[in-house]
């Protein structure tokens, strides 16, 4: 399953695979959202991921992993809740997910860039990746490295916003990022399934359908502004809103019903409901 056969990728363990939803529900009329898994190929419990990916992936129709496709029956959709465990609980594996919204002017594509930026500093400031691997959205999943997109790539918007920030020194020079598909490229499963969990339960506002996979699973709102969007050189930072505590006890409220179900919450230990009507916060920039 080795993803970087074509491009150097550095020393580090960790590597990151990135997949993305568009989802709404009442509260926020539409969400952008990038969820990262992020690995460490050096835990043994990487490898046993990777190979219960591909046994579920065998009795699929299609030979791959997609999380949408697999809840049309019941046995599919246990397969999946499993690989929702599996990520959730597996020591060598870690989910970002990265959330806009509302949508602006500018659409979707602003929404994405907007999660591109945000995503990227996280990852490599917080969790020291060196390598990331999207989901092309090109047909059939041209590949593409940083710097080297052909004209016309839907791909060529995320690079960039990477290389931008990599002028202000907000990303290292020696970071990878590709495109690839899915069918090449396995460790895109674990995102596939990350990201519809995520985006499924926001959508729904149900927390439950997120504790599987809540245990090593960090959400954040997108505010870090790609170098393209900034009025000035040192507004690095959209303000922080309402959609921030809205994201933090959501996940929260997930992760304890995954302890609770997983024996380590009593069952008085009832997670307060979510808070539906938050106050808008304006105020400095969040540290990273």
């Amino acid at each position: 399953m080795a993803i970087c056969t074509l491009w150097y990728v550095p020393e580090s363990p960790f590597i990151a695979f990135v997949d993305e939803t568009v989802r709404d529900n009442p509260q926020y009329p539409m969400f952008y959202v990038l969820t990262a898994a992020i690995v460490n190929r050096d835990d043994p419990g990487y490898a046993f991921l990777s190979k219960k990916m591909r046994r579920v992936a065998n009795n699929q129709n299609t030979h791959m992993i997609h999380a949408s496709k697999m809840t049309h029956s019941q046995e599919n959709l246990n397969d999946l809740l499993s690989l929702e465990r599996e990520i959730g609980d597996n020591p060598a594996v870690r989910a970002l997910a990265v959330v806009r919204s509302p949508l602006t002017l500018g659409g979707e594509e602003d929404a994405r860039q907007r999660c591109v930026a945000d995503l990227m500093v996280t990852l490599t400031s917080t969790f020291k990746v060196c390598a990331v691997t999207m989901d092309s959205r090109d047909p059939l999943g041209i590949a593409t490295k940083s710097m080297t997109a052909k004209k016309g790539s839907r791909n060529i918007e995320d690079i960039v916003t990477i290389e931008g920030l990599k002028t202000t020194g907000e990303l290292p020079d020696d970071l990878n990022v590709f495109h690839a598909n899915d069918e090449k490229v396995h460790g895109l499963w674990i995102a596939d399934v990350a990201t519809y969990a995520v985006g499924r339960s926001l959508a729904s506002r149900d927390p439950s359908r997120l504790q599987w996979i809540a245990p090593h699973l960090y959400m954040r709102e997108a505010r870090i502004l790609p170098v393209a969007e900034r009025a000035k050189a040192d507004q690095k930072f959209a303000p922080v809103t309402s959609l921030s505590f809205y994201l933090d006890a959501f996940v929260n409220q997930a992760k304890a019903m995954h302890d609770r179900e997983s024996g380590l919450l009593e069952d008085s230990e009832e997670p307060e409901e979510i808070i539906t009507q938050e106050p808008t916060v304006e105020g400095p920039s969040l540290s990273m």
